[in-house]
């Protein structure tokens, strides 16, 4: 079997089989997009089950498709925004948690600054603080190795939106990575190009 004729066994027959062919054809891929883009491997193991769930449900519905996996990563996409959005509501709380128990203890831990001194931890919590449309572009080129009109294919957009898109998601970066480094806000115009 290949994928065209397990798509012909999604679309025109509702076999399973079709499904599961398609599957196990890119999971692989999947988790590492979502492993990626989340940052996490349980979140990302949830993601892609709830994206071929979600894939499962909807290609019955369809009438046509030409490829499965440029519209599966739009199912996984929103599944991991979804989590993010998820993560950043329950950050949110625990940030305001801590702060209570903060303002009643003098104490602070030393041990958390020791962490933000490896360079590959502080590349991806500057990446997790980008927003998602920004992290999913640089991930995509610089991690995973896409060029452009693959990414293109992917997200569904132009080649030119998607050098527009790395072109301000590597500036949001540097920004933040100087002001990581610096300690204090940066202006982008000052900037010289080259971070990233």
């Amino acid at each position: 079997m290949d994928e065209k004729s397990a798509l012909q066994l999604c679309l025109l027959y509702h076999d399973p089989a079709g499904f599961e062919f398609l599957v196990k054809k890119y999971r692989r891929e999947a988790y590492y997009h979502a492993v990626s883009f989340l940052g996490n491997k349980e979140d990302a193991a949830d993601a892609c089950q709830e994206s071929f769930a979600r894939a499962f449900s909807a290609i019955p519905r369809l009438t046509h498709l030409e490829a499965f996996y440029p519209w599966f990563y739009r199912i996984l996409r929103n599944c991991c925004l979804n989590v993010i959005n998820r993560k950043k509501t329950a950050h949110k709380y625990r940030v305001s948690r801590q702060h209570e128990v903060d303002e009643r203890s003098d104490y602070n831990d030393p041990s958390e600054e020791l962490d933000k001194k490896e360079e590959k931890q502080q590349v991806w919590r500057i990446l997790q603080s980008l927003q998602p449309d920004a992290r999913e572009i640089l991930i995509m080129k610089y991690v995973q190795g896409y060029h452009y009109d693959e990414i293109s294919e992917l997200l569904d957009i132009p080649r030119g939106t998607v050098m527009s898109r790395l072109y301000h998601a590597r500036k949001a970066f540097r920004v933040s990575y100087l002001k990581e480094q610096t300690g204090h806000d940066m202006d982008a115009k000052g900037l010289k190009n080259g971070c990233m």
